[in-house]
């Protein structure tokens, strides 16, 4: 027998849930510090996101964001006169953890909002609590589609594979000439969808993927895969995973001889991790991104200024969070204590960002149009608008 994807995850949430209420039928399972919560003096939002393991790098990129966004809020009066809170829960890039994060920060820790995930299957089965308990859940990653996950309460404050795969595989057949790629995706849902994204795409602008070959988070050892894409002489190569991965993958590509433009579909990459891990390697390396971390704005300027006051490190990641966690302060000022006045604040949110203007659609989606960007002579640049 053969369950959906959904479901599989709906089935994890549901089993998670039931074994955390009953563990807390047996403690008082109410703390002071929640208490005080409740009764207005501060507003708790919990961060659900990858603190330790091969992606903790991410997790501490979006802490710091958040926690920028957060001093400046509070030093400037807070939310309706209330402070804000960060709860901080680490999901290890895993559904079951996702899912015992979000359980706890919403029933015992009392947030009224999650940020997070960074990774895709986590978020999938950890927004079926979010959703129960009407706690808005703003998503970091790029994956999954929301459409078919009924929940109005869930958000992306990135942009979609839909947006960013199209984009990226145009500039590589019209401004590269590519017409046979190979793609190295990880074997995650964010993978998945990532590369079902560029295979429809790929329809309108003749270009056909040639092999797609994967592997697993953590992996070290890629020659196998670069092997047999190497045999069938690609044009190019669109790797699909995070930055760590995708410097190693580089780095024994060029020590295998793969002498080929190399691309991602999305800013996963924009990193200064990138470059430091990779070297030479990720010389050349593209992808599309929503964000420009030199743009000459007031968001950023501002960014980069509580970044430089605070010293912390102002990466793409830390930025987009500090985003989300702008425009969900805003939507609490403008909806108060309802969770259904606060999600519809969100939903109709204009504001301008780091990463431009922030508003969703429908299905909780931005529609920004994304740049394209390159590493050359170890920085990041624009390469087109």
């Amino acid at each position: 027998m053969t369950i959906s994807k959904k479901k599989f995850y709906g089935l994890i949430t549901f089993f998670m849930v039931l074994t955390l209420i009953l563990a807390g039928c047996s403690t008082d399972g109410t703390s002071s510090d929640a208490e005080a919560s409740s009764k207005g003096d501060t507003i708790r939002i919990g961060l659900q996101a990858p603190m330790t393991g091969d992606n903790a790098q991410y997790g501490q990129d979006m802490k710091n964001g958040v926690d920028l966004a957060f001093k400046k809020i509070n030093a400037e009066g807070g939310v309706n006169g209330k402070k804000l809170e960060l709860i901080v829960g680490d999901d290890k890039a895993t559904p079951s953890e996702a899912v015992a994060v979000v359980n706890k920060m919403i029933m015992n820790d009392n947030v009224k909002a999650i940020i997070g995930g960074y990774n895709s299957s986590p978020t999938l089965a950890a927004q079926e609590v979010s959703k129960n308990a009407k706690a808005l859940h703003i998503h970091m990653g790029a994956s999954p589609e929301f459409t078919t996950l009924d929940n109005e309460y869930l958000f992306r404050i990135i942009l979609t594979g839909q947006v960013y795969v199209p984009a990226v595989l145009q500039y590589m057949a019209e401004e590269k000439g590519t017409k046979k790629i190979a793609s190295l995706y990880e074997n995650t849902d964010y993978g998945i969808t990532m590369l079902d994204s560029a295979k429809q795409a790929a329809k309108s602008l003749d270009v056909e993927f040639i092999a797609n070959e994967t592997y697993n988070p953590g992996d070290k050892n890629f020659s196998s895969q670069l092997s047999k894409i190497k045999k069938l002489k690609p044009d190019a190569v669109m790797i699909v995973g995070l930055y760590n991965e995708v410097a190693l993958i580089a780095q024994q590509a060029k020590q295998a001889g793969l002498d080929v433009q190399f691309f991602s579909p999305d800013d996963s990459m924009y990193s200064e991790q990138l470059i430091e891990l990779g070297g030479d390697a990720v010389e050349n390396h593209i992808f599309a991104s929503m964000i420009n971390m030199d743009m000459d704005t007031e968001a950023m300027n501002e960014f980069m200024k509580l970044s430089e006051e605070n010293k912390i490190e102002p990466e793409a990641n830390t930025a987009i969070a500090y985003d989300a966690a702008m425009t969900l302060a805003n939507a609490f000022e403008e909806g108060g204590d309802s969770p259904e006045k606060v999600r519809d604040a969100l939903a109709k949110s204009q504001l301008n960002g780091t990463t431009g203007t922030i508003q969703f659609d429908e299905d909780g989606e931005r529609s920004n149009a994304p740049m394209i960007m390159q590493v050359k002579d170890q920085k990041f640049v624009v390469i087109q608008e």
